[in-house]
């Protein structure tokens, strides 16, 4: 790490830098779904209402998905990838990219990450049906209604998504749904956020816990919060052990792209596990999930510990 990247900031700075990368994640977001609109306008014939219905009702649409797809694309490329790449440049003015290190990666560490990703997968399934089982009735009637109409609408959109007729769709899926949020979403969320949020909190476990937070907060699912805020302290914890973001990226890909390909999988009857379903797996397996997925974290730990201190 060169010494611009460990030049010391104030709590101003930190506050000012992350509230302008907002403003550029939030615009970049809009132009890369502006250009993804653009793109797929011949896809209906540049019939502007046609659009319109499709974004409101796209289960009502076959070529939906493909259009949904592309603008998701281009919102990921623009708002998770290139904005906190040029506000790194731009408004924090320090070259270069602290976040990926491909000449220390290793290989043992690489699988390790891989069977956390999956082991973990086992065992938050528990807390996944927990989640959904949540009443809130009982606190807020008109946020309980608010927040399962928005689960409804974003469970008929993400079927809608996830539904592979051939390989090639998979494929396309895979690029979209897993290998671009994974890169995108680690870059804001740990390579830049929780960087920021230890520089300001001076706490690891904090930056670590509030990045995971806000990453489970923007994905605007209640019924899913607890499971993914969980998710997204594993990936703040492997970053913050190895400094190098191919890991939690890696972590986030596995989960993603499992989920995908068991679908997919599903879908073509090649197994009967339904990825879909939020039952949780039976309390044996989930314990046995969590003996494993602790013991390999702990070996990831330990192989980093002679290069950080927590």
């Amino acid at each position: 790490m060169n010494s611009v990247e460990t030049k010391p900031a104030s709590n101003r700075d930190i506050l000012s830098s992350l509230l302008i990368l907002t403003g550029f994640i939030m615009l970049s977001l809009f132009v890369g779904q502006l250009l993804g609109f653009v793109a797929v306008l011949p896809i209906t014939g540049f019939d502007l209402e046609k659009m319109t219905a499709m974004m409101t009702h796209p289960a009502a649409y076959p070529e939906a998905k493909l259009i949904l797809l592309i603008m998701q694309a281009g919102a990921t490329l623009f708002g998770f990838i290139l904005a906190p790449i040029l506000h790194r440049r731009l408004i924090d003015r320090r070259p270069g990219s602290p976040w990926f290190q491909r000449q220390s990666l290793d290989v043992r560490l690489l699988l390790a990450v891989i069977a956390i990703s999956i082991a973990f997968m086992v065992a938050n399934s528990v807390i996944i049906e927990w989640n959904m089982n949540i009443d809130l009735g009982r606190f807020s009637t008109s946020f309980e209604e608010w927040a399962r109409a928005k689960e409804d609408q974003l469970s008929e959109l993400t079927q809608l998504i996830t539904r592979f007729d051939s390989p090639g769709g998979l494929l396309a899926g895979l690029v979209v749904i897993a290998v671009l949020p994974a890169i995108g979403e680690e870059i804001v969320f740990r390579g830049v956020l929780q960087r920021k949020l230890q520089d300001l909190t001076g706490n690891h476990h904090a930056a670590i816990w509030l990045a995971a937070l806000l990453f489970s907060a923007i994905h605007l699912q209640f019924y899913g919060f607890f499971p993914r805020l969980l998710l997204g302290a594993l990936f703040g914890y492997i970053y913050y052990w190895s400094g190098n973001l191919w890991y939690p990226v890696l972590a986030h890909l596995v989960n993603n792209g499992f989920i995908l390909v068991m679908l997919y999988l599903y879908q073509q009857k090649a197994t009967g596990i339904d990825m879909e379903a939020t039952d949780a797996v039976p309390w044996s397996a989930a314990l046995t999930a969590v003996v494993v997925g602790s013991a390999l974290l702990f070996y990831f730990k330990r192989s980093f510990e002679p290069h950080q201190d927590g």
